[in-house]
């Protein structure tokens, strides 16, 4: 029998998108799967629509253009949920590229650990020119991370979906958090709490370049800080308690602090120097989060 995967793209003014699409096009598939794609176009006028479509004819892919408007990833996410007509949905970010065993990895670590999310790593491609200590770090690549052996929540730059399953049924992104990020953080931790399995496809890879303005200091300082109002979001709900809150409060702190103290003792090596001054901001932005301060705007 056919098995059919959607695969979503939710885009705005990126050209980049040509790349991601061929990559598509180069899959190495089972013979019983087959590939849909929807692009959610999130610019306010349907610019890259003709652009976006006569790519995908030439790269014979079958193609769903939606204007999804306007300049809120979640609205676009949430376009490509409702227009989903299969029961397996993956997304991949407009300027990733995927190797050709990509989605089958995918597919096949779903069936093989009868996940209900199965994530892949995003491998960060840097300019010639951007800083050592960020390539060397490597902050802008992405893999999930384990809690006690368990993945709790994820990202969408590559991820397959079981949008059948009960976890997903009636769920759909946050639009306060379209234009700050952590959208998907938030989505999947909602899913895991009702009982979403999760697995990691270490061999279904994408790599996404990191644009010059992104290979900066303050950018990452701001994503740092952004992901971690995003975590205390997802840890923390309106009936913890005044007891949760206080104690996650010191945790967080007493946790900025020791970042700070190992900034300072490491002050001559730059790569651990950021290392622990970055995670210092993550949780300053659990603290700034708690005291209800919205999430700062990325994007």
């Amino acid at each position: 029998m056919m098995v059919e995967i959607t695969i979503a793209i939710c885009t705005y003014k990126r050209a980049e998108i040509q790349q991601t699409l061929a990559s598509i096009a180069n899959q190495v598939l089972p013979e019983d799967v087959y590939i849909k794609v929807i692009v959610a176009d999130n610019d306010i006028e349907p610019t890259m629509r003709q652009f976006i479509e006569e790519t995908a004819k030439s790269l014979g892919i079958t193609l769903t253009y939606i204007h999804a408007p306007s300049r809120n990833i979640s609205i676009a996410r949430n376009a490509c949920l409702i227009n989903c007509e299969t029961q397996w949905l993956v997304f991949i970010d407009d300027d990733e590229t995927a190797s050709n065993t990509w989605l089958s990895e995918l597919y096949k670590t779903a069936l093989n650990e009868n996940a209900d999310v199965v994530l892949g790593p995003v491998i960060s491609v840097y300019p010639n020119d951007a800083p050592n200590w960020i390539v060397k770090c490597d902050f802008h690549s992405t893999k999930p991370v384990f809690v006690n052996g368990v993945i709790e929540t994820g990202y969408t730059g590559n991820t397959l979906l079981k949008l059948s399953s009960q976890y997903f049924e009636n769920e759909m992104f946050n639009l306060s958090l379209g234009k700050s990020g952590g959208e998907d953080t938030d989505y999947l931790s909602r899913a895991f709490k009702k009982g979403a399995k999760f697995a990691f496809a270490e061999n279904a890879i994408v790599h996404e370049p990191v644009p010059r303005e992104r290979a900066t200091l303050s950018w990452l300082i701001k994503r740092k800080f952004r992901m971690g109002q995003t975590y205390a979001s997802t840890r923390y709900t309106a009936i913890s308690g005044k007891l949760f809150t206080a104690k996650f409060m010191l945790q967080a702190l007493s946790k900025f602090v020791f970042c700070l103290v190992m900034t300072i003792l490491w002050c001559l090596y730059p790569s651990k120097r950021y290392s622990w001054f970055l995670r210092g901001c993550f949780h300053f932005g659990v603290m700034t989060k708690l005291t209800g301060m919205n999430n700062i705007e990325l994007y």
